[in-house]
């Protein structure tokens, strides 16, 4: 479901702001891909945890 944040952004991507919209939205790709791969990291170690120790923790 497009915003209408979002659907202003598209709009700007076609006037002198596109590079300001560029930049922000790459530094929110960026901002968000490190903070995935932490949290999928941690999941699999908890997974790992409750499989090998899963009756120590209940």
């Amino acid at each position: 479901m497009m915003t209408i944040k979002n659907t202003v952004m598209d709009a700007l991507c076609w006037t002198p702001l596109a590079s300001i919209v560029r930049y922000s939205r790459k530094r929110v790709i960026n901002k968000k891909t490190p903070e995935d791969y932490d949290v999928r990291r941690i999941r699999e170690l908890l997974n790992n945890i409750m499989v090998a120790h899963g009756d120590m923790l209940s």
